[in-house]
């Protein structure tokens, strides 16, 4: 009677492991399926691009700064005497305004990066905000080169107090103290509220007079938490000084539709006929915006999408008059990642440029694609985890006598652990583009 129950018993068991092992392998069959079809639907973001992609050899790389903290965020200029200055923030957009120089060695003909200078303004020391940096020729023959660095409110942990404004001559050795715009003082002056200011200046660009020759006057652009983008003209008073006009919305009669997508951080490319408008859309439901002016953004075409090789965050263009080429330097970021997992996801790759002519930009801003969407796509940069966590590629660009000098951040290498600050310098022939 006993053997039959422990018969029985061992049968019973016997049943559920193998009910156990049947449900285990099944399981370990739908994830193959499942894994299978993740892949098998994934997107490569590089797969979407329509022109071709290069990729920069890491031998055109230099490391700028890199340390156990969050460096982020810079941009860069180019001195009277050929020196480079880089500016970048002390954290993830907010921090102490660091300052280093690109310079020939006494002695040596080769370029180094400098250690961080100390001597710099005090009132940089608790910058809210990105600073972007420009050089300005003025029409007596001297340069000017100015410092700029919003203050938003992030959301509620700061006071919303406009943005400041620093300035040096050419050689950017000495700079005045940071003067504050359009923040809290001038709000309690005018009865307003402050500007609430993210990234400014993002573009800055000059203007012309009715006969079509360059004055000392520039206009700069920035955007708000409501995405509602805005410009400012930036001139200087007798002594010298820096005047920003009260800022007025920019592509007012195209507000509701670019701030449902969240146009931002916008760039405007001079071509000496037209300005063409740049913007990151992020909303992350659209590819990139641009639009096209022929009278220094009184008036602008309709908005409409960029191709993928066009599409990302904070684009920075600048020109190679000896190849006629544009180079715009951009994170990718790209929406709606499609598989059956990420419908909603974002894609990129890391730190890009898109290259290619006038002609090809102009039409491309206007919804033209007929003419092709450019040349080249150069992959300057990947992102450790660029499919999770998109934080590099804004960047400072100078080309002089056809050498680029790009300076980024990110974590572009797999031993890092924070973001830091890294150049590449080379001429678009090194790549194959002529």
């Amino acid at each position: 009677m006993e053997i039959s129950k422990i018969k029985s018993e061992r049968k019973r068991l016997s049943g559920k492991w193998i009910a156990v092992i049947v449900l285990v392998c099944a399981a370990v069959a739908a994830c193959a399926v499942l894994l299978g079809l993740y892949y098998g639907t994934a997107q490569d973001p590089l797969d979407l691009m329509e022109v071709p992609v290069i990729e920069l050899p890491v031998s055109y790389r230099t490391t700028v700064a890199r340390t156990d903290s969050y460096l982020g965020h810079p941009d860069l200029t180019v001195t009277d005497s050929g020196d480079f200055i880089v500016v970048y923030p002390q954290g993830h957009g907010r921090g102490k305004i660091l300052m280093q120089r690109y310079e020939v060695s006494a002695g040596n003909s080769v370029r180094t990066w400098s250690e961080p200078i100390l001597d710099t303004p005090a009132s940089w020391e608790n910058s809210q905000e990105t600073p972007t940096i420009y050089r300005l020729e003025m029409t007596d023959g001297s340069v000017k080169t100015v410092l700029i660095s919003g203050c938003p409110s992030w959301n509620g942990e700061e006071q919303a107090n406009g943005f400041n404004c620093s300035v040096s001559d050419g050689e950017g050795y000495e700079w005045t103290e940071f003067t504050n715009w359009y923040g809290t003082k001038w709000a309690n002056e005018t009865g307003n509220e402050p500007y609430d200011i993210i990234v400014a200046m993002s573009s800055l660009t000059r203007m012309k007079d009715e006969s079509g020759s360059y004055i000392d006057k520039w206009m700069g652009t920035f955007h708000d938490y409501s995405f509602t983008n805005y410009y400012t003209y930036l001139t200087f008073d007798e002594a010298g000084s820096a005047v920003w006009s009260e800022p007025q919305i920019l592509v007012p009669d195209q507000r509701d539709y670019y701030a449902d997508l969240m146009m931002c951080e916008v760039e405007i490319v001079d071509t000496g006929d037209a300005w063409i408008l740049l913007g990151r859309a992020n909303a992350r439901k659209s590819n990139s915006l641009a639009c096209v002016s022929y009278d220094q953004g009184a008036t602008w075409s309709k908005i409409v999408e960029l191709p993928n090789c066009l599409t990302g965050d904070r684009h920075k263009a600048e020109y190679d008059s000896t190849t006629g080429k544009w180079l715009i330097s951009f994170r990718q970021v790209l929406p709606g990642q499609e598989n059956i997992f990420a419908r909603d996801g974002i894609m990129g790759y890391g730190w890009v440029a898109w290259v290619g002519d006038t002609q090809t930009l102009l039409d491309l801003a206007q919804g033209n694609k007929e003419g092709g969407c450019g040349e080249a796509l150069i992959l300057l940069g990947k992102e450790k985890d660029s499919m999770t966590n998109i934080d590099c590629g804004y960047s400072g660009t100078v080309c002089i006598d056809g050498t680029y000098t790009l300076v980024s951040y990110g974590e572009f290498d797999n031993s890092a652990i924070n973001p830091y600050i890294m150049a590449v310098t080379f001429k678009l022939s090194d790549l194959g583009i002529e």
